[in-house]
């Protein structure tokens, strides 16, 4: 079986749980935020992109707070910069200033571009829907993929939104039609043995269907 780089990367995804396409960005933007405060937290061109945007978006700011570990030194390199050009494009207020002042001083605060971090998981994201939808004429690319919970309805939609390949596209969801009617059929048993008439029944795989739902419908947990 013949697969890109990130065909591959898709492949080996396959065997863990939830989408593969959120396990894989999730793992890259990491690495690229831990890169932002590790090696790139002085290059003029990092401060001017995170100073346009006005900081990180409140899901990878708080990815950095939460898992790039020693990062305080890179956030107060940062942020002191955004706090400092947010001072300055506001203009001095004082409880006199009139009306145009203050909003003059509110459009200062408006991002004049996206997230860098969310500017790469959108690239990411990109390139492995890509590659999902293009590698799926492949068998056993296809057979991995039906073995696994499928990819998220975000990463669907936006799959179905990318250009070309209607073919790539129409497998896409009839492998994920099959996905989500064994979903359907596990939420349906899991209700079934909480019931008390059958709570003597053991649950098997339909234990874990509540969290596979959660994941299937909004993607895995810190993706948004």
């Amino acid at each position: 079986m013949k697969l890109s780089s990130r065909a591959h990367e898709l492949f080996e995804a396959f065997k863990l749980d939830g989408c593969p396409v959120c396990r894989l960005v999730l793992d890259s933007v990491y690495h690229y935020l831990d890169s932002v405060i590790y090696e790139y937290v002085n290059k003029p061109a990092t401060h001017e992109a995170v100073r346009a945007a006005r900081g990180f978006c409140p899901t990878h700011a708080w990815r950095i707070q939460h898992e790039i570990n020693a990062s305080a030194l890179g956030v107060a390199v940062l942020y002191e910069g955004i706090v400092r050009h947010m001072l300055k494009d506001m203009g001095d207020i004082t409880p006199q200033s009139n009306r145009r002042q203050v909003m003059q001083a509110a459009s200062a605060l408006e991002p004049r571009q996206e997230c860098p971090a969310c500017t790469h998981q959108r690239i990411v994201e990109e390139h492995l829907l890509r590659n999902l939808v293009d590698y799926l004429d492949q068998p056993g690319f296809a057979g991995a993929f039906r073995e696994t919970d499928g990819i998220c309805l975000p990463h669907l939609r936006q799959a179905l939104e990318m250009g070309g390949n209607p073919a790539g596209k129409a497998h896409l969801v009839s492998i994920q039609q099959d996905i989500w009617t064994q979903l359907q059929q596990h939420l349906a048993e899991f209700r079934r043995k909480r019931d008390y008439q059958y709570a003597d029944e053991d649950m098997g795989e339909e234990g874990s269907s509540p969290r596979r739902a959660i994941e299937g419908t909004v993607g895995l947990s810190g993706i948004r």
